[in-house]
């Protein structure tokens, strides 16, 4: 399995209301999932947030 997928996913936001575009990538390794407004700002490590999975609850759908 690889230790990093990255890609472009939407996300809900409840504050405008609707779906907003973000970079997501997946760290299998690190138990991270961290997001970014754009690949760009990822290419500049200016992350926007992050989920640590391996203290999270989570199920697939």
């Amino acid at each position: 399995m690889a230790s990093i997928m990255e890609g472009p996913l939407s996300k809900w936001t409840n504050v405008m209301k609707g779906w907003q575009y973000r970079w997501f990538v997946l760290d299998y390794n690190a138990g991270l999932l961290s997001y970014y407004t754009s690949k760009d700002k990822m290419m500049r490590g200016s992350r926007r947030g992050c989920v640590r999975l391996r203290v999270s609850i989570y199920s697939f759908l």
